[in-house]
């Protein structure tokens, strides 16, 4: 009997492109699982949508020193259109800047006042007095007090995906001056999420089919009791709190964005000119949620508590969390330049491989590593190479030997076949029912392969060359089983699957394609050329040099050498000791604050009794030596043109030379040279600088 399945994907924050980290952490999951239901007969609600409020969009604007309105305005566009340029296709995308999204939160927060969930109280909150303001979470930076990442954040730390409260913070600072962030009293309304500690706690023990990253990662977050919740902010972007004498608070983003999930399905109802669909959806309670591990808690534990104070609404029946997808070791972070794009990558390869690589490494159960030449070696061998061969030299034989496939009773090789199909075919779906997507893709591999051994032990070629009459009863059978292989690509790539089923079908694949696997059906060849592109990616030059933003955080004279400095340099996700030339050039005073650039991957040596984990660059003329700078904040990657960082390990002093460092002709561009080419410095997409004019040319050491 078919089902109403809702399938919503974590909503991203419009204040930036979405690159494939976000991509192979919820979109695509979700994508599959979508694909899949409505194959076996379900009724299915896909939602998401753009993140518009709250802290991310705030900084952005301020950054840019535009109104926040016309970033969330751009971005929005441009997720509807990356989502759709891979595949991706929601049933709805909303905006929680839609108007009656804010009357739906605004609705929900004065009914959970009316139930007894929310209190007014005084608290603490950080406040920068250089800014003369209150700080939201998400302005407060410090080191994360369990992992020890130094650039977490105030609301949540990125490496180990907790939950943060700032003053936990080790150094807590604003985010925007950098200065040290104090704590005063100020009044908001919280949450009171503690009253249903118990019924969380039950919950999440009776959840024993889910991934054990989510289940016990949430119990193990509340292991120590269930806190209440502030959630209102002092800020001015946001949907504002409906309660009296909180006249400038706005709720907070990750209670009101939870929301956008019904209040997007409602609308999307509303314009189907089906008000009651969205209630019909959801009343099954098959309820999917797909998201990155750094929102578990607020899928898993803030949202059931906000639908059991509320009681009007079904709790998740699944919550899906992946892991990090890493690039070159470092997860993929759009706020810190690191990793690609979706608009980039799909300059390199087309949107079939892209689905096709991801799917093979989604990080279910660990972090997964992304490289060009793993992609290019994976759909090159297994989808261009396995299926899209033997689609090929199926459909190519058929056609030019003018065979017309017919069934028929088959023999014992083509019986087999057909049974094994069967048997994987319910392997597949058990790991798709358990989302298991990545197993279910290798599978399918593994029958792509005994496909191709079945047709070179059937030989049909020399079929034909004997004048066999069998053969066009086994070109069906080989023609079946490639149907066994494109219905179950299809979630994963399905622009390349409904090619390959017209192919050998002039159509468009069915609506339940599954029962249509248990028919005796007929084929109707349409040879349309090669079904996938190879991938062909120059190999680029290495850039051996990891180099990045660093801030200098404190310096002193080196206590053992009259002409150096000892630095702590802060590099967005770890605080580094470096020694330094430079002390008759630099007053003390004029360094805190300054941001370098630094030789993350330089060989550590210990120089007067201090290790100096890294290098400083400099440009040197005749009037003594001016450190290169970037505006950028720390931690951000920077490139020798194109070329990010793709090494390994540690480079030395001589390995530094042979990337001839020196300022352009201008005196003011660092430059370094890869192959052939000598190309600029940068960081965040804008060329370094040394932070004063030198001679043109000077080399940089």
């Amino acid at each position: 009997m078919a089902k109403n399945i809702v399938v919503n994907c974590a909503l991203p924050y419009a204040n930036g492109p979405l690159h494939i980290g976000h991509i192979a952490g919820a979109y695509l999951s979700g994508d599959i699982f979508n694909r899949y239901q409505r194959m076996i007969g379900n009724k299915v609600l896909f939602i998401s949508g753009s993140d518009e409020y709250g802290t991310p969009i705030a900084i952005q604007a301020e950054k840019e020193k535009i109104p926040p309105e016309k970033i969330v305005e751009k971005y929005h566009r441009e997720h509807e259109d990356t989502m759709k340029s891979l595949d991706i296709n929601f049933d709805y995308f909303g905006r929680t800047t839609d108007p009656e999204h804010s009357i739906f939160v605004e609705d929900f927060f004065r009914d959970l006042e009316k139930k007894g969930f929310l209190e007014r109280r005084s608290m603490v909150s950080a406040y920068c007095p250089n800014e003369k303001r209150f700080l939201p979470d998400r302005y407060v930076q410090g080191t994360c007090p369990r992992c020890g990442f130094e650039n977490a954040r105030g609301d949540q730390c990125d490496e180990c995906g907790r939950t943060n409260d700032p003053k936990d913070l080790i150094n807590p600072r604003c985010s925007i001056c950098g200065s040290p962030a104090e704590f005063r009293e100020t009044d908001h309304i919280f949450f009171l999420a503690g009253k249903l500690e118990s019924q969380i706690k039950e919950w999440l023990e009776e959840k024993k089919e889910w991934r054990e990253n989510v289940r016990l990662f949430s119990l193990n977050m509340i292991q120590n009791g269930l806190l209440d919740r502030a959630i209102t902010r002092d800020m001015d972007w946001g949907v504002p709190a409906p309660m009296e004498g909180m006249e400038g608070k706005r709720i907070y983003v990750w209670f009101e964005a939870l929301l956008g999930y019904l209040s997007f399905a409602k609308k999307y109802s509303k314009e189907q000119g089906d008000e009651k669909l969205w209630k019909e959806m959801y009343s099954e309670g098959n309820t999917y949620y797909f998201l990155g591990k750094d929102n578990i808690f607020f899928h898993a534990i803030l949202l059931p508590a906000m639908h059991m104070a509320s009681g009007k609404y079904p709790l998740p029946m699944r919550v899906n969390a992946n892991e990090y997808l890493r690039f070159n070791g470092q997860k993929f972070s759009k706020s810190r330049g690191i990793g690609y794009s979706v608009d980039d990558i799909l300059k390199i390869v087309d949107k079939d491989s892209l689905r096709y690589y991801l799917s093979s490494i989604l990080p279910e159960s660990s972090d997964s590593d992304f490289t060009l030449k793993d992609m290019k070696d994976r759909v090159n061998s297994e989808l261009n190479g396995k299926y899209g061969n033997l689609l090929n030299r199926v459909i190519s034989f058929t056609e030019n030997k003018n065979i017309v496939p017919e069934y028929g009773q088959g023999n014992t090789l083509e019986e087999e076949i057909l049974r094994y199909l069967q048997s994987f075919i319910d392997q597949y779906r058990e790991s798709m029912d358990r989302l298991e997507f990545r197993k279910a893709l290798s599978l399918w591999l593994e029958a792509v392969k005994e496909v191709n051994s079945f047709i070179n032990m059937s030989k049909p070629w020399d079929m034909v060359k004997n004048g066999d009459e069998r053969v066009s009863v086994n070109m069906w059978y080989s023609l079946k089983a490639i149907e066994y292989l494109t219905v179950s690509l299809y979630p994963f790539v399905p622009s390349g699957a409904e090619r390959a089923w017209n192919s050998i079908h002039g159509s468009s694949i069915p609506e339940e394609p599954f029962e249509h696997l248990k028919e005796n059906c007929k084929f109707a060849i349409k040879n349309t050329g090669p079904i996938f592109r190879k991938i062909e990616i120059e190999e680029d030059e290495e850039n051996e040099l990891n180099l990045v933003v660093g801030k200098i955080v404190m310096a002193e004279n080196h206590p053992n050498a009259d002409t150096l400095l000892h630095l702590k340099v802060d590099l967005g996700s770890k605080i580094i000791d470096l020694v330094a030339g430079i002390r008759k050039y630099y007053p003390l005073d004029s360094l805190e604050g300054k941001n370098i650039i630094v030789v993350e991957n330089l060989k550590h040596s210990k120089i007067r009794g201090i290790e100096s984990q890294g290098m400083l660059l400099a440009a040197q003329d005749s009037n003594g030596a001016h450190l290169l700078t970037s505006d950028e904040r720390q931690g951000t990657p920077v490139s020798i043109g194109k070329y990010s960082y793709r090494g390994e390990g540690k480079v030395t002093i001589d390995d530094l030379k042979k990337y001839d460092l020196k300022v352009d002709s201008e005196g003011l561009y660092p430059t370094a040279v890869i192959g052939r080419e000598r190309l600029y410095l940068m960081a965040g997409g804008k060329k370094v600088y040394v932070d004063a004019r030198v001679d043109p040319r000077s080399q940089i050491r």
